[in-house]
């Protein structure tokens, strides 16, 4: 099995096509001559058939190797004609010559005396040059087409690879964005209260093995982006005390839905940090969950500080969260920032489950799983 995956695929289509067509030969030659009351044999009408056209093997598989370095192409059309058209007398001297000298094995000529080599070779020419042409154009279609495909797939590589730095960028612009604030909250805590710093820094030392870790996928099962957020508001919750009130509203059919890496934190920061930290009465901020139609929503909504609007979102947070949406699912997935009734600031995302990626992220995605068996 391994010497058949070494050879290229080329030969094998050569070899199939042309054992084919002396098969049919064969079988055309035994009708021939049965009409003509010269019954031969099987055995007979296949050495004759296969005699003949099993040459064409490596002829052909010459002439694919000749068009594949020599294709008829912008820029190289006189050249390839000139390569090309020596390339069919080649082949018509090659079957001149083979037929002239095989001529007592296989009796081309019947029984009669065999002519001069010049009558075999003009015989050949009218016999084969244009065969000749014939496989040349065909060898064309197939080294077009593999270049079209080698082509797409190295678009397609470029496109996945550019995507997954896109994606990593955007996630390191995220990573300090929040690990700082949390430092910032365990050094206020530190000369406080020990005890709750020491609490403080296990919740920070677990996101950051989540979030600097290397083999981090960019799609993850909500329940672990819900586990870093827990973390976070943890740390909040001890900075902030009783003026952070959190509420949690999570779907048990959601927790596996697949969400990008990171997404809800900054979400959830931003809320805090432009909403309940600038309030001096408590503050609710509710995290929500659902699954509808086959889609996965995600809401934060937190209340507001006094006089404060909703303006359009210029923070790293929704600019990182926005353009990752846009990587990830094109114009699949939403993300929607308005005030609501009672005047809480609420954003919500919308984000397709299942084979809903963009395409480079999709490849992204079946490489790592690839990867990881």
């Amino acid at each position: 099995m391994t010497l058949f995956k070494r050879v290229p695929s080329v030969f094998w289509i050569v070899l199939l096509w042309w054992t084919a067509y002396a098969l049919i030969f064969a079988t055309q030659v035994m009708l021939m001559e049965e009409q003509q009351g010269r019954p031969i044999t099987w055995q007979q009408a296949l050495k004759f058939s296969f005699g003949g056209w099993m040459t064409w093997v490596p002829l052909s598989l010459g002439l694919y190797w000749l068009v594949r370095r020599h294709a008829i192409e912008r820029g190289h059309v006189l050249r390839a004609l000139i390569v090309l058209n020596l390339a069919a007398l080649a082949v018509v001297l090659l079957r001149a010559v083979y037929v002239y000298a095989s001529n007592p094995v296989f009796a081309w000529y019947g029984d009669g005396p065999l002519p001069s080599f010049g009558s075999v070779l003009t015989t050949a020419f009218i016999n084969n040059f244009m065969l000749a042409w014939l496989v040349i154009g065909i060898a064309h279609a197939m080294v077009f087409y593999q270049r079209s495909h080698e082509r797409g797939q190295k678009v397609a590589e470029l496109e996945s690879n550019l995507t997954r730095t896109r994606l990593d960028a955007l996630r390191s612009q995220l990573n300090p964005h929040f690990l700082f604030n949390a430092l910032n909250s365990v050094a206020e805590m530190v000369h406080r209260d020990a005890e709750l710093a020491d609490r403080m820094l296990v919740a920070l030392a677990a996101m950051l093995r989540d979030s600097l870790s290397s083999e981090q996928d960019q799609l993850r099962p909500l329940r672990d982006e819900l586990a870093l957020v827990e973390h976070y508001l943890m740390i909040e919750k001890i900075r902030l005390g009783d003026r952070l009130q959190l509420g949690w509203e999570i779907a048990s059919a959601s927790l596996d839905a697949q969400v990008p890496a990171l997404i809800l934190q900054p979400l959830v920061e931003n809320a805090i940090v432009h909403g309940i930290a600038r309030r001096r009465a408590p503050g609710l901020l509710q995290v929500r969950a659902g699954v509808d139609a086959g889609q996965l929503w995600l809401e934060v909504q937190n209340s507001t500080a006094p006089d404060d609007t909703v303006s359009p979102g210029t923070g790293i947070g929704l600019q990182s969260t926005r353009s990752r949406l846009q990587l990830l699912y094109g114009d699949g997935a939403g993300l929607l920032r308005e005030l609501t009734a009672d005047g809480d600031h609420r954003v919500r995302l919308v984000l397709p489950q299942g084979a809903s990626l963009a395409p480079p992220v999709a490849a992204i995605t079946r490489a790592s799983s690839g990867r990881s068996r």
